[in-house]
């Protein structure tokens, strides 16, 4: 994105580029006691999007710890930098952002790890752990050939 002083408002740095703040608002079904984004949220997710290859719907519930997100002021600056908004909250707020026609670049505000049980881990870890395989297999097939 070329800003030099990018940062999160969680480090209280003094930059005047914060691309992560604190959430303007509570999620509707905040957790008692829990931080502003706790609980669960539907989420609008882009078609096209590999995380919607990933969760095979446009519409789904992510469950959420956190009291920062996306600084929305920066959005255009995301995809001008190559990077594209794959879920929304249903206000239109960021959830989740990729770098498409890579292997496995998907940040997300939503937390895969809160609704994952080793019997049914969450289905975005999954994803992740056979790109990685994927890659592994490359990997060694090229390393094989220039052997």
């Amino acid at each position: 994105m070329k800003i030099a002083d990018a940062d999160t408002a969680e480090n209280k740095s003094g930059s005047s580029h914060y691309v992560v703040t604190p959430l303007s608002c509570a999620l509707p079904n905040r957790r008692d006691g829990g931080p502003k984004g706790s609980g669960d949220e539907r989420l609008k997710i882009s078609p096209g999007t590999l995380l919607h290859s990933i969760c095979g719907r446009e519409d789904d519930s992510e469950q959420y710890y956190c009291n920062y997100g996306v600084n929305e002021e920066f959005e255009k600056q995301f995809q001008a930098a190559g990077l594209r908004v794959s879920a929304r909250g249903l206000l239109g707020e960021t959830r989740a952002i990729e770098l498409p026609n890579h292997r496995f670049f998907i940040a997300t505000l939503f937390q895969p790890q809160l609704s994952s049980r080793p019997e049914t881990p969450h289905r975005f870890l999954l994803a992740f752990l056979r790109a990685a395989i994927r890659f592994r297999r490359v990997r060694a097939k090229t390393r094989a050939s220039l052997g």
